[in-house]
């Protein structure tokens, strides 16, 4: 009897040990566990922190003066001297409502000589005073950017001699109120000879950063007795 108790003694300890360092390892790995979902807790809050303030900081920051940039400080320069509303604020753009689109159609006249300033028809646009049938001329209501194009068509073989070399010269011009002078913008040429072809087409497009009171005509500076049909015309971009 007494060796079958103290066999019993022996058996039964090592039985224990392991459970009991089971469940002390599943103590300590679901300790670190906690530790872990704490420690990403806490990461979580502090991005969600920083991400708040500075959305807060952005929000709240004084605006800052703006700065001139070198292509709005030569338009200042260019503006001109009697127009000092177009000097002391920035580009800005004409209002969606009313744009600049026009086009016209020439009005060939004969009998004219010199260097004639194109005549022209409304073809559409030309509304609140943007054709000028005076000065012949399109007036810029806003300062901005416009694509300013002209297209002839030329009949080389109905005044001169076939054989003849025919020249046509054609100066797109700008005027303007406050510096009282006309600047070219730019001229295209052609020539050609009745022998080697009827009619030519001649066309010149260009974007232009123009001035509110600018206006825009045609020169013909050569060739005008040549000029079949005609088209000018303007829109903002």
């Amino acid at each position: 009897m007494g060796h079958n108790e103290s066999g019993d003694v022996v058996v039964g300890m090592p039985s224990e040990k392991p459970l009991l360092i089971l469940i002390s390892h599943c103590r300590e790995m679901k300790q670190q566990e906690a530790r872990l979902r704490i420690i990403t807790l806490l990461l979580l809050l502090s991005c969600a922190a920083l991400f708040i303030f500075t959305n807060c900081t952005d929000l709240t920051r004084a605006p800052m003066a703006p700065v001139s940039s070198p292509a709005y400080s030569a338009q200042q320069n260019l503006c001109p001297a009697g127009d000092q509303s177009t000097a002391s604020t920035p580009t800005t753009a004409p209002s969606t409502a009313s744009p600049l689109r026009i086009a016209l159609s020439s009005i060939v006249e004969s009998n004219l000589t010199g260097r004639p300033y194109m005549n022209w028809t409304v073809e559409f646009g030309g509304d609140n005073g943007t054709y000028n049938s005076v000065s012949r001329a399109i007036v810029i209501p806003v300062t901005g950017h416009y694509f300013v194009y002209m297209r002839f068509l030329l009949h080389l073989c109905e005044t001169v001699e076939k054989g003849d070399l025919k020249n046509f010269r054609v100066k797109l011009q700008k005027w303007n109120e406050g510096y009282q002078q006309t600047v070219d913008l730019t001229e295209t040429r052609d020539s050609g000879k009745c022998l080697e072809e009827r009619s030519r087409t001649v066309f010149m497009g260009q974007l232009f950063d123009l001035l509110k009171g600018d206006h825009l005509k045609v020169l013909i500076y050569e060739g005008y007795e040549l000029i079949h049909k005609s088209s000018f015309g303007a829109f903002w971009t």
